[in-house]
């Protein structure tokens, strides 16, 4: 079933987006379980250029601590560049690392 046939789960908002996350079904563990965008296999950046992530996905070797002192995270939800929009918990959010920032125009023809 295409997700436009499917009611979201939930949509999550971060750098001026909407993403619609789905619940998919795993017949291995009778469970649903909510299908957030794959952002490493399929990148899309914000209009400034800055790169969207899940705070599941793993951090890049630009990764730093979410406090100072912190120990380094694993992944992008402990990482100190990880923005959230509007809680502390969203699960989506935006890289304002510079290193992994796109120029604009390499975004606007990314869109083309």
């Amino acid at each position: 079933m295409s997700h436009e046939q499917k009611e979201p789960y939930k949509v999550y908002r971060a750098g001026g987006r909407e993403f619609a996350v789905y619940l998919e079904y795993d017949e291995q563990l009778g469970e649903s379980y909510p299908a957030y965008p794959d952002f490493e296999e399929h990148p899309e950046y914000t209009g400034e250029g800055r790169p969207f992530a899940t705070a599941e996905q793993e951090s890049c070797h630009y990764r730093k601590p979410g406090v100072p002192g912190g120990p380094t995270p694993g992944d992008c939800g402990g990482c100190g560049w990880f923005y959230r929009e509007l809680t502390p918990c969203d699960p989506i959010g935006v890289c304002m690392c510079d290193a992994r920032r796109r120029k604009p125009e390499s975004v606007e023809k990314q869109r083309k």
